[in-house]
């Protein structure tokens, strides 16, 4: 595990959540970022990623490209040209395999799940679960087999040598953990992405030592905090699951989102007056007409992309980008 964290001053990326949407609308986003603005994702000071973001983050570090990810989300990637229609379709539905084979196990798992989604809601210490019950009603009712077999095949086990923190938030204490952070417990990168990733109710908690894992998006789904209270100068923050205020959604949306647009405002705010310049890329209205209800969506992809590249494209030449990028030569 990483014993250091990054020097103070340089530039902070934060990833946030937002399911397989949020993943095209990152591919998207830093393709932008790299073409339009020459800005290198991966040579950021500092990675924080968040559910989504944390397996963009992961990837990053591992040594994938801006346009290996560009490729990936447009279906051309190398890693996916040797499929037929079929078995990628097969397998871009293997994020939700069902947990269970009888109705008897649906139920202890729904009873489970609803455990794991409420200590989520509701956070503090709890009162210490019997190993053979938290056995008899397991958390999780689907299995995320895709995502782990592409990041056995993909992630080295190892973490890498520049700083990326990835956020949990364990449902025993309340607390957000961030892995990867020095005086964080010692995880591989692969398990610490799927910690990162354990929607609460839906996928499986991670343990870890005392320690029961899940999405950090419980916490923050963006936790633009951890970059200003690091020290970073600029934070680029990309928030799948906020909105434009430019460019907002109509009212049932701005309703579904209104949440995590006021954490990363408050984040924001926070950290301009620590004296960091702030950077936001969220999605438009006219963009989460894309996106749909569902983040989890099988065929969140090129669509997405390419409306994130062009949206973030327009925001790069606004005075405001292109002063903040210049005064930090990027």
């Amino acid at each position: 595990m990483p014993s250091y964290s990054p020097a103070p001053g340089g530039v902070g990326l934060v990833l946030g959540a937002g399911g397989t949407v949020g993943l095209a609308y990152h591919c998207g986003v830093l393709h932008a970022l790299a073409q339009v603005a020459g800005v290198k994702a991966d040579e950021a000071e500092l990675v924080v990623g968040t559910s989504a973001g944390s397996v963009i983050g992961a990837y990053l570090r591992a040594g994938w490209t801006t346009d290996d990810m560009w490729q990936f989300a447009l279906g051309t990637h190398p890693t996916l040209a040797s499929m037929a229609p079929d078995e990628l379709d097969e397998r871009r539905h293997a994020i939700f395999v069902p947990a269970w084979a009888t109705p008897r196990e649906l139920a202890r798992r729904g009873v489970g799940s609803a455990y794991v989604f409420a200590r989520s809601v509701v956070r503090g210490p709890q009162i210490p679960v019997p190993s053979a019950l938290r056995h008899r009603f397991p958390g999780g009712l689907f299995a995320m087999v895709e995502g782990e077999r592409r990041f056995a095949d993909e992630l080295p086990e190892d973490w890498p040598e520049r700083p990326l923190w990835l956020c949990a938030v364990d449902i025993s204490s309340g607390r957000r953990v961030v892995l990867g952070r020095a005086g964080s417990p010692p995880v591989g990168l692969r398990e610490a992405v799927m910690a990162s990733c354990a929607i609460p109710g839906v996928y499986k908690p991670v343990r870890l030592g005392t320690m029961t894992l899940v999405d950090g998006g419980a916490h923050s789904t963006t936790n633009l905090d951890l970059a200003s209270k690091a020290g970073c100068r600029l934070i680029i923050g990309i928030a799948p699951m906020a909105f434009d205020p430019d460019a907002p959604p109509d009212r049932l949306r701005q309703l579904t989102r209104r949440t995590s647009a006021r954490a990363l405002a408050g984040e924001a705010r926070a950290a301009r007056r620590r004296g960091a310049d702030v950077l936001l890329v969220r999605p438009t209205g006219a963009e989460l007409a894309l996106h749909g209800t569902n983040l989890m969506r099988a065929d969140a992809g090129e669509q997405i992309a390419r409306a994130a590249y062009e949206v973030t494209a327009r925001l790069l030449g606004t005075d405001r980008f292109r002063t903040a990028l210049d005064d930090h030569e990027l």
